[in-house]
């Protein structure tokens, strides 16, 4: 029998809320509303019931992080979110990148707006690499935008073009990384 992919294992939705608000110290409704806010997508079994993921532990605990710590607020992680450079990252054509909302939208990621070019294409946002890692580097945006002359080529360079030439690059090692460690298990003997 073959050993899974790791990033299966760790995204396979596997526990409930409760379980899941339980090992993040949040209360149910708590989680509930970061569903709601569009900052955890949770999956759905055919009964409706919310299942979560390993992986999902970790995302809710940066953005507790993001909230405690860098003391941002929903809105603020939202908006941040949005920054994300998804028609950067994804295989869209250049026609569905110049008219892509998720390009447009400065409110909302890409995976809170309806839609998009890329889901008819069987893009699953939760396996998206825009979702799964790009919240990891909501630190980076706020540096980038307070003092983006830190970065590499950031004195002539407008902020939003900055932020997303470094999250692109971010993300693409992030997720080759991620990649990179699937194809390295083998099978077990």
């Amino acid at each position: 029998m073959a050993t899974k992919k790791v990033h299966e294992e760790v995204d396979d939705p596997v526990m409930s809320i409760g379980v899941l608000a339980q090992k993040v110290g949040l209360s149910v409704s708590a989680v509930r509303k970061y569903g709601r806010e569009g900052l955890i997508i949770a999956h759905r079994t055919d009964a409706g019931y919310r299942l979560y993921s390993h992986e999902d532990i970790d995302r809710v605990r940066n953005i507790q992080h993001l909230i405690g710590e860098m003391r941002l607020n929903i809105e603020g992680i939202r908006r941040m979110q949005s920054l994300l450079p998804c028609w950067d990252l994804l295989p869209c054509s250049e026609e569905d990148r110049k008219d892509c909302p998720a390009r447009q939208d400065t409110t909302r990621p890409c995976w809170m707006i309806k839609g998009l070019p890329c889901a008819p294409k069987g893009n699953e946002c939760r396996q998206c690499a825009v979702y799964r890692f790009g919240s990891l580097f909501i630190q980076d945006i706020k540096h980038l935008l307070h003092n983006g002359n830190g970065f590499k080529g950031a004195e002539n360079t407008p902020p939003d073009v900055l932020v997303r030439q470094h999250l692109r690059d971010r993300l693409l090692e992030t997720s080759d990384n991620d990649k990179q460690t699937n194809q390295d298990i083998s099978p077990e003997e």
